[in-house]
């Protein structure tokens, strides 16, 4: 991945944290794998992937996801779901 793609990347999440921080909806912020893994989910997006076929990820359910078109996007509500079950998990 080349710099400008991970500055992209990195623009566009912070994009939507400061979407979120503004009081915008977060089931309505929608972000593509390549954001959402590992900045916000600790797993690369290979294993995202897999996940979604096996709906197993880190040894649990994965993350909700939504399909447009092609492209598999995670709403932000989601993410923030699924880390703060991850406390159930761990105990």
């Amino acid at each position: 991945m080349s710099k400008n793609q991970k500055r992209d990347i990195d623009k566009e999440l912070s994009d939507a944290l400061a979407r979120a921080q503004a009081g915008v909806d977060l089931a309505k912020i929608e972000l593509p794998d390549v954001v959402v893994f590992p900045r916000l989910i600790p797993a690369m997006p290979a294993t995202a992937r897999k996940a979604r076929s096996t709906g197993t990820l880190l040894g649990r359910p994965g993350p909700r996801f939504v399909k447009r078109g092609h492209h598999v996007r995670y709403r932000l509500s989601d993410v923030y779901d699924w880390l703060e079950s991850s406390d159930s998990y761990s105990s």
